[in-house]
């Protein structure tokens, strides 16, 4: 994209891209799960390193349960994103033109994912 991030600019454009790279990261591993589910399953492993797996042990909870839980991360992560991104939007004076467009392009990134997420082949066979 071109963009280059200001070095006093760079620790704070992270923390707040931080939100939006876990919603990312969270949408995938709901995505993925039934294929990751059925290759650990196939390949006779015990755990699916995913983040469904890892709620299901740390709440005690079943695979549904999980997801549920996993969809309302992602809903919290991309609310914080969306916030964030405001925040810095209307900063006239103290942030970069880059950083904003940097944020902005992250919370594109995640609307990306997730219609990637729903349609392509490889969690969709």
């Amino acid at each position: 994209m071109g963009l280059t991030i200001p070095d006093n600019e760079l620790k704070a454009c992270m923390k707040l891209a931080r939100p939006g790279y876990i919603a990312l990261a969270l949408t995938n591993d709901l995505f993925s799960w039934e294929k990751e589910k059925a290759e650990a399953k196939a390949a006779r492993h015990e755990s699916v390193f995913n983040a469904v797996w890892v709620i299901m042990r740390e709440r005690d909870c079943d695979e549904e349960e999980a997801k549920k839980i996993c969809a309302e991360e992602i809903k919290m992560y991309v609310e914080k994103a969306v916030a964030f991104t405001e925040i810095v939007r209307d900063e006239v004076h103290y942030v970069s033109r880059d950083m904003k467009v940097y944020l902005e392009a992250v919370l594109l990134t995640i609307s990306g994912n997730l219609v990637w997420s729903m349609h392509c082949p490889r969690y969709n066979s």
